[in-house]
C-alpha cells in the first residue's frame, strides 16, 4: 500500500503486485483519513504486509504528516512494516526524528552531495525481510555483494556534512527559493505556487503557469543555460501529464504549464536572479507568440 504521489520506484513496485494506492490531498501528501478507511477496511484486516509513505514529495516537496500516519498504521494493522522514501528529506529533515516512526527508512546519496549509485537502508533492530541478494552475507544478511567501501565512507562524510549544516541551509535556501518565486510572480499573471511554502521543504520551487506548456518553457530555459523539469528530475525529459499533479487534482490549464526548479548547497544569489530573468523572459515570449496574429503566407 503506498500514497498516489509516490515516486514511481514505490508506485510501480505496489500497482505490479496488485497492492492499493491510497489518495493524497491538494498538496500531494497522503490523505490520512483516506489511509485510516482503508486499513479499516474488512477486506484488508491482516493482509496489509507493507505501508509506503514517502517523507517528502520529490516532484512539488509537500512535507508528509508521517507521524499521524505512523498512528493510523501502528493502530490498525500492526502487523505492517511501515516504510517511508526519505530521499528528499534528508537536506530538509533530521532523520533521527523520521527514524523513530517507521520500520524502514531508506536514502540516496546523490540527493545530499554523496556519489551517485550510492544509498542508505535503516531497517528497526528486530525486524526480519528477506534479501532479494543472498550470497555472501554482507550487510548482516540484509545485502549480500561487496562493499563499495570508497562509496560508504564517501556517504558516511555527506551525510555529516548535511546534518551539521541544515539549519543554516534552510534559512539560506528559503531565502533564495523565496526570492525566486516572488520574483516570478511578480512580474507575471496566472501562475500558482503548486503547495503552499509552509507545506513543503526549501529546496523545491514548484510553479504551474497558465498559457504555456512546460516542454516550450524548458526549451527556452536550456537555451539560456538554466537547469528545470516538468517533473521529478529524474524524469526531466518526460511529456506525459505529472501523476503527482493529477493525484492532487491541478487544473489542467496549470498542469500542462508545470516547471520544477531544484536549489541546495551549490545554489547562489546570482543563479536565483539568472534563472527569474530567464523564466519571465521565457514565459514572456511563449504568450507573445500565443497571441500574436497568424499571418498567411502568399501564393
Amino acid at each position: 500500500m503506498c500514497s498516489a504521489a509516490e515516486h514511481h520506484a514505490v508506485l510501480h513496485c505496489v500497482e505490479n503486485l496488485n497492492g492499493q494506492v491510497v489518495e493524497v490531498d491538494s498538496t500531494g501528501a497522503i490523505d490520512v483519513a483516506k489511509l485510516e478507511k482503508v486499513l479499516q477496511d474488512p477486506q484488508n484486516a491482516g493482509r496489509v504486509s507493507v505501508v509506503s509513505v514517502m517523507a517528502v514529495n520529490n516532484e512539488v516537496g509537500s512535507i508528509s504528516p508521517l507521524r499521524q500516519v505512523a498512528k493510523v498504521v501502528r493502530a490498525n494493522s500492526p502487523g505492517a512494516i511501515l516504510h517511508t522514501d526519505a530521499v528528499q528529506a534528508t537536506c530538509w529533515q533530521d532523520l533521527r526524528e523520521i527514524s523513530k516512526l517507521v520500520d524502514v527508512l531508506t536514502v540516496s546519496a546523490h540527493k545530499f552531495g554523496g556519489p551517485k549509485g550510492m544509498g542508505v537502508t535503516m531497517q528497526r533492530i528486530g525486524l526480519e525481510i528477506d534479501p532479494l541478494i543472498v550470497g555472501g552475507g554482507q550487510e548482516r544478511d540484509r545485502r549480500s555483494g561487496t562493499h563499495n567501501v570508497g562509496g560508504i565512507m564517501a556517504t558516511a562524510a555527506a551525510l555529516r556534512e548535511t546534518d551539521s549544516t541544515r539549519e543554516a541551509e534552510i534559512l539560506r535556501v528559503t531565502k533564495l527559493r523565496d526570492a525566486l518565486v516572488d520574483a516570478v510572480i511578480s512580474e507575471l499573471d496566472d501562475v500558482i505556487e503548486t503547495v503552499a511554502r509552509d507545506k513543503r521543504v526549501p529546496g523545491i520551487a514548484h510553479l504551474c503557469i497558465a498559457g504555456c506548456e512546460s516542454e516550450s518553457i524548458l526549451f527556452l530555459l536550456d537555451e539560456a543555460m538554466i537547469c528545470a523539469s516538468a517533473a521529478s528530475a529524474c524524469a526531466s525529459g518526460a511529456m506525459e501529464p505529472s501523476h503527482v499533479l493529477l493525484a492532487m487534482g491541478v487544473d489542467a490549464k496549470y498542469s500542462v504549464g508545470a516547471l520544477r526548479m531544484s536549489l541546495g548547497h551549490t545554489t547562489t544569489e546570482q543563479e536565483i536572479d539568472r534563472a527569474s530573468s530567464a523564466l519571465i523572459a521565457a514565459v514572456n515570449q511563449l504568450r507573445r507568440n500565443k497571441t500574436a496574429p497568424r499571418v498567411s503566407a502568399s501564393k
